[in-house]
């Protein structure tokens, strides 16, 4: 599967998904760090990516319907 990372999220998660087995790619590596939350999402969309992030936003189904995504995910992450 492949994940787009939000900028929000720790970059340790990378090495959590890989090691997995998925394709990632992170926002801040991709010149996405600053980007709204529109142009993240239409990122993952065309390349057909599961979004993992921490921003609440993104629950919204009105903004965001499901139907459109192949995954729109809401982690809460401790970074130690």
């Amino acid at each position: 599967m492949r994940f787009l990372i939000d900028a929000n999220m720790p970059r340790s998660i990378i090495a959590l998904v890989t090691n997995l087995g998925h394709e990632v790619e992170f926002a801040r590596d991709i010149g996405l760090a600053a980007a709204p939350d529109q142009e993240i999402a239409a990122r993952a969309r065309a390349s057909g990516a599961a979004l993992l992030t921490r921003d609440l936003d993104f629950a919204d189904v009105r903004r965001y319907p499901p139907a459109l995504y192949s995954g729109i995910m809401y982690c809460i992450c401790r970074t130690e």
